[in-house]
């Protein structure tokens, strides 16, 4: 009776002891599953994250050079000594200067030409290369079968037309070796009457090279139809060399964005494409990423995996023999189970420790755009300070050399006109120390009241708000007097008079206005900035202040209002709101009384 009881036992305890082992077997194989499982999605996660930043960026590259390049072309257009040659062909010589000087500004340009209503250049300056010295072009052509020249003649007066990036055709042949070119045209009119067409071609290996470099992408470019502009390197033409986007990357051609607001994914393969404006044009951008720069977790990820499938796996048998033991082995079930919770509270903390480094990464990404930001803020801006004093030092040498030649340049003239070159460039230098102090850290908090910021911030955005008649109004119940760093503080009143002055741009208001106003409320100084741009639609007010959320579709980072009450809340204890009054939006700085009142003491 005995020894049957104990073969019983033996019986029990080797089952139990194999069902023990097959339930680790299949526990460490779904660790296995889910480990790469999240794994995966998370280096998903990360793909889409890095990928339309970089889209953002790219987009915010491509429409910066555009606008540099429409405001060069209109510069020209408008410029008195060239409608002087369009009225009056005897002035070329006038207008050959003019050409000269842009060409040798831009060294990315490859042509500048003025062509006739019929269709043939009237004047045109080229220049060979990059870099290169421009030359006026001996031999003229007619462009009349051009699709730029008839397509740009069609438009209006001020509108600007954007070429396809396409090969250089000179004298109806191709020019070889092969030269990708860009253009942008406008029509020109005198009197109302259409007088041709004026053109500036610029190479676009160089431009093209800069938008698609990247150390973690390939950047594809696209046109609707699927052929291939640019991959790899090499530039394609329909015409010429054509190539289909299909044949390059495994995209579902059916699943390709139709709209600017539509995007493909395809977490599989990596790749991403995402329309994007170019001017009049609509441009496809195909993102892949590259296989040595691979976004995936940490290495330690991977170990802790592997130690942790490791651990299953060899314990599995152990711990089915543990278990199925007698109950006198409990105690040591127990310390070995104790050790394994040990270990995965410490896989734990390298967890939550990396988490915290990934968080931080993201706060150094948010303040570096942020930065970026504001550099394009202040480009803009130097752009708008620059312009009249170059139109004015441009006119003030043509003038001394036309004096020049026609020998009238007395000493009294030479020396009034070149005290005003003077008092411009002192103006420009002047611009930049202004800048400079605006955006340089200050080092320590100081006492100062919300005049000296408003005036600081005017000093930067001033003159472009005069230039787009935006009426600016000002009001305080008495002097505010804060503390902390006033650069900080001017930086958020510039973000939110900027937002007002592109909402009221964007919107075409006839007679826009900010008006910033200053009140006690209680214990609390309230400091309201508000526009009559129409307000902000309500379903956007709740997430107005998140991080990369934009209400402007081409230029928005989506990182100033965020940075905005970031800085408000944890460098002036206070707090930043939005709501929608009867003409437009009114954002509110709401500072605690020790923060509105200076230093205590």
């Amino acid at each position: 009776m005995h020894e049957r009881t104990l073969i019983t036992r033996r019986r029990f305890t080797t089952a139990l002891a194999l069902s023990f082992f097959v339930y680790g077997i299949l526990l460490s194989l779904f660790f296995y599953f889910f480990s790469d499982w999240l794994i995966t999605k998370k280096e998903n996660e990360k793909f889409r994250s890095e990928v339309t930043i970089e889209a953002a960026n790219k987009e915010r590259f491509l429409n910066l050079y555009l606008n540099k390049l429409s405001r060069s072309l209109q510069s020209v257009a408008y410029n008195p000594y060239f409608l002087s040659y369009v009225a009056d062909p005897q002035y070329v010589n006038s207008a050959e200067f003019l050409f000269l000087t842009i060409m040798l500004e831009h060294d990315d340009y490859m042509q500048l030409r003025f062509i006739g209503a019929d269709g043939r250049e009237r004047l045109r300056f080229d220049r060979d290369r990059p870099e290169g010295y421009p030359y006026k072009a001996a031999r003229l052509q007619d462009k009349s079968d051009r699709y730029y020249f008839r397509e740009a003649a069609r438009l209006k007066a001020g509108e600007i037309h954007t070429s396809k990036i396409d090969y250089n055709i000179e004298n109806g042949k191709l020019v070889r070796p092969i030269v990708p070119v860009f253009r942008v045209s406008t029509p020109i009119y005198f009197q109302g009457k259409f007088k041709g067409v004026l053109t500036i071609n610029t190479f676009a290996e160089k431009v093209i090279d800069l938008f698609t470099s990247s150390p973690v992408f390939d950047a594809l470019i696209f046109d609707k139809e699927g052929y291939v502009i640019y991959a790899d390197g090499k530039f394609y033409d329909r015409h010429y060399s054509p190539k289909k986007i299909t044949d390059l990357l495994p995209i579902d051609a059916a699943r390709l964005p139709g709209k600017l607001s539509e995007e493909y994914l395809d977490d599989a393969h990596r790749i991403y494409v995402k329309a994007m404006t170019m001017g009049d044009r609509t441009l496809y951008m195909a993102y892949r990423l590259k296989p040595e720069a691979a976004i995936t977790l940490q290495k330690e990820d991977y170990q802790v995996a592997g130690a942790v499938l490791l651990l299953l796996f060899f314990s599995a048998f152990p711990l089915s023999y543990l278990l199925s033991r007698p109950t006198e082995h409990m105690f040591d079930i127990v310390a070995h189970q104790r050790k394994e919770l040990e270990d995965l509270t410490h896989t734990l903390e390298e967890r939550v420790a990396q988490k915290t480094e990934e968080n931080a990464r993201k706060d150094r990404l948010i303040i570096h755009q942020a930065r970026l930001a504001e550099l394009g803020e202040m480009i803009g801006n130097i752009a708008h300070q620059w312009r009249h004093p170059l139109t004015r030092l441009s006119l003030l040498l043509q003038n001394i050399k036309a004096l020049s030649n026609k020998g009238r340049l007395e000493k009294e003239r030479l020396d009034s006109m070149l005290a005003t070159a003077n008092e411009q460039i002192f103006f420009m230098s002047d611009t930049i120390d202004n800048f400079k102090d605006f955006y340089k850290p200050a080092d320590a908090s100081v006492d100062f009241t919300l005049r000296e910021a408003f005036e600081k911030v005017m000093e930067i955005v001033g003159y472009d708000l005069k230039h787009k008649n935006i009426l600016v109004d000002y009001s305080e119940e008495e002097p505010v007097l804060l503390h902390g760093k006033l650069n900080q503080f001017a930086q958020v009143l510039l973000n939110l008079i900027a937002n007002a002055r592109d909402a009221l741009t964007e919107r075409r208001i006839e007679t826009p206005y900010i008006h910033i106003e200053a009140q006690r409320e209680g214990d609390r100084r309230v400091i309201r900035i508000c526009d009559n741009a129409g307000g902000i639609p309500e379903e956007h007010l709740e997430r107005i202040f998140e991080p990369y959320f934009s209400t402007k579709k081409e230029k928005g980072t989506g990182i100033g209002l965020y940075m905005a009450k970031t800085i408000i809340q944890e460098k002036f204890g206070g707090d930043v709101s939005v709501e929608n009054r009867e003409e437009g939006a009114c954002f509110s700085i709401i500072l605690p009384s020790w923060s509105a009142e200076g230093k205590k003491h």
